[in-house]
């Protein structure tokens, strides 16, 4: 299970999605980060508390991705950035 980290805003400038981490979460990840269309879609899944398979539908329901793409491998990587970056944290960071 994965969770957004505590104090990140997701909010929309100049027609740009950027994740901002407020006072609380500035020590644990960078201040601002640029997403983009599919990153934006799956950080509203990430706040919505959804798992992989449903962040996947949510893609592929947005977007016409051919059938030899590894979309779910794709996503898995690009929350491990996230996670790395300080942005999400894993069921094991949030109990303990």
């Amino acid at each position: 299970m994965m969770k957004v980290r505590p104090g990140i805003i997701l909010t929309r400038v100049c027609d740009q999605s950027l994740l901002v981490a407020s006072y609380e979460a500035r020590a644990y990840c960078p201040y601002v980060k640029l997403l983009n269309e599919t990153g934006e879609i799956i950080w509203r899944c990430l706040i919505e508390e959804k798992d992989i398979p449903d962040i996947v539908k949510e893609v592929k329901n947005t977007f016409d991705i051919p059938s030899d793409i590894d979309v779910e491998g794709l996503i898995t990587d690009y929350i491990e950035q996230l996670h790395m970056s300080g942005y999400v944290l894993y069921k094991e960071e949030i109990e303990s």
